[in-house]
């Protein structure tokens, strides 16, 4: 390409983080870093989307160290994506200390910690979070409900992950879409096992 620009860089790197080549896009994100172009939010977010699809800790580190040494993120748009990419790189421990110390507790930094803990098998945490956020009044979704239906079953809460499933229309007003009947599905067949 002739000419570039962030718009181009980020389109790039967003594109190969689609299609599953990661270390691509890690690579291009390391080029566009030392060129005259600076990363910009979307950079930003799609390089550590790719590293949470990689599972590449380290480069999701050190892009990390790169938001906090450039001071990108004051206003904590990039919390939930660091949330995630921590979660799914391993470093649960990290994602709280980010959701904890995030300014901006909204709707994405919830459902990403209450997910990440309920996929670490941290289930009773990701419940006391999902507790935590409708005293704050942030409402879920049906991502939110999934992590929530997930972190009952990792601790064995079946009536309580009955009472959260009808719940889920008669207080949240959320319509039982594909994935929550799955993640139902799969509860029913392990209760029936």
């Amino acid at each position: 390409m002739p000419e570039r620009d962030v718009a181009s860089w980020n389109s790039m790197i967003r594109g190969f983080a689609n299609i599953g080549q990661y270390e691509e896009a890690l690579a291009l994100f390391r080029d566009m870093e030392i060129s005259v172009f600076r990363p910009n939010t979307l950079t930003l977010l799609s390089t550590l989307s790719a590293c949470a699809s990689h599972g590449a800790l380290e480069a999701g580190a050190w892009i990390h160290s790169y938001v906090n040494n450039n001071d990108l993120n004051r206003d904590g748009s990039l919390d939930s994506s660091l949330i995630d990419m921590y979660s799914k790189c391993g470093d649960i421990a990290k994602a709280i200390q980010i959701f904890e110390e995030s300014p901006k507790r909204d709707l994405f930094t919830w459902t990403s910690i209450i997910c990440g803990l309920a996929m670490h098998g941290h289930g009773k945490k990701a419940l006391c979070y999902f507790s935590e956020m409708n005293e704050s009044q942030v409402s879920p979704d049906e991502v939110t409900m999934v992590g929530v239906l997930s972190a009952c079953a990792h601790v064995g809460l079946i009536e309580q992950r009955r009472r959260y499933f009808q719940s889920m229309e008669k207080v949240f007003g959320l319509v039982s879409r594909l994935s929550i009947m799955v993640v139902w599905l799969i509860f029913l067949a392990e209760w029936v096992v």
